[in-house]
């Protein structure tokens, strides 16, 4: 094991609310760590059960090893924070009070962590409402160390997005990852609390852009467990509010990031996924508009017809894949040019014929208005062959 791992204490802070039937598993999974030398810090979030009670009872009877600090219900990030603020490690780790870990957890993820600013593993879920099963949950992008400016680019690119129906790059929860304390203290301090659902990512993406090093294993020691009372389970009344938080968070950090061309329109995929998680119907609204694939040759020149709903969603998945290039972009309306924002050459229908393109996509929803436009192409001289419509 690397020298750094053995000369510091691991503290690791297991925040606490109404717990009583899980945490008890939770204390004992920590306190049988093949790893001595950590803190357990646990905090009692103004729970209403015996949670509080059994803290107190592992604390006298492990008082080198444990902490407990108890406090109103202040939620899970002030949870976190207060524990931060009282670990003594330079390195922290945060176990869920619903959850376990193996006995060498903290042992496995030190052994690959080296001069790392942090280290990712899986995690095993656990989903007990159902019935009694695992599933192995692994990042989608590959182990190793990534530090050289290349390897940056290589993470960041696939961060929140790695491949469809949907894959992290990185993993967004906090408990299957260590940090460096004085970086994560920062984050935890400045973070818009009012999050409650995606909590983790408006930390765990804003740290990663500031590590210098960030190393990722397979390591899947640490069991997530899913209750039906779990607060990921939970379609709350405030679900849009929550997610216009954490989208200004994010989007905030990305954009003043000199990755954010990368980042930003994976933001766009994770929130449709935060979205979809409540109400799949409005998932599915969001890509009832799919660019035509299958009837345009990939790399072809393209010019776009419409900048409305349809015309925006299309441009979006055009930028994703690459699949095309866009020579102009076209619509009746000049007044919204300007609420358009991008360098591609913005068009009236008049001027298509001054440009070089091998079809135009017709991005409008009505029927009878995208047929209209198809014969006023043709009477200026388009080739009916060149013009798609999705």
């Amino acid at each position: 094991m690397n020298k750094i791992n053995l000369e510091h204490t691991i503290s690791v802070i297991v925040p606490a609310y109404n717990a009583e039937m899980t945490i008890d598993k939770c204390i004992s999974s920590l306190i049988q760590q093949t790893y001595r030398n950590i803190e357990v810090i646990l905090v009692n979030d103004g729970s209403e059960d015996e949670t509080g009670n059994i803290c107190d009872f592992y604390q006298q009877s492990y008082q080198s090893l444990i902490k407990v600090i108890h406090t109103h219900n202040v939620g899970v990030t002030n949870a976190r924070l207060l524990g931060v603020k009282k670990a003594s490690g330079v390195y922290v780790a945060f176990v869920d009070a619903d959850d376990w870990v193996e006995e060498d957890y903290i042992s496995s993820m030190l052994t690959d962590i080296k001069n790392a600013d942090i280290v990712v593993g899986g995690i095993c879920k656990e989903r007990i409402y159902d019935k009694t099963n695992s599933e192995y949950e692994y990042n989608g992008i590959s182990v190793g160390s990534y530090v050289s400016e290349h390897q940056k680019i290589e993470l960041y690119g696939k961060i929140l997005y790695c491949d469809a129906p949907y894959q992290f790059g990185i993993l967004p929860y906090m408990c299957n990852k260590i940090f460096k304390k004085d970086l994560i203290q920062t984050l935890l301090e400045e973070v818009d609390k009012r999050i409650y659902d995606g909590e983790d990512a408006a930390i765990v993406y804003p740290y990663l852009l500031l590590a210098k090093e960030i190393m990722v294993t397979n390591n899947c020691k640490y069991h997530y467990v899913l209750h039906n009372n779990s607060a990921s389970m939970k379609n709350a009344k405030d679900a849009y509010l929550n997610a216009t938080y954490l989208y200004q968070e994010l989007y905030h950090c990305f954009f003043n990031s000199k990755y954010k061309e990368l980042l930003i329109p994976q933001l766009d995929q994770y929130m449709r996924r935060l979205i979809w998680k409540k109400e799949p119907e409005k998932y599915l609204m969001v890509n009832s508009f799919v660019f035509p694939f299958h009837k345009i040759e990939k790399g072809s020149r393209i010019i776009l017809y419409g900048m409305g709903k349809m015309g925006i969603t299309l441009y979006q998945q055009i930028k994703r894949t690459n699949y095309c290039n866009i020579t102009a972009w076209a619509d009746r309306n000049e007044k919204i040019f300007s609420d358009i924002l991008t360098s591609i050459h913005k068009i009236l229908p008049s001027e298509i014929r001054d440009y070089s393109f091998d079809y135009i996509v017709i991005a409008i929803e009505q029927k009878m208005i995208r047929h209209n436009i198809v014969n006023e192409l043709c009477l200026i001289g388009i080739d009916k062959e060149k013009i798609i419509e999705p």
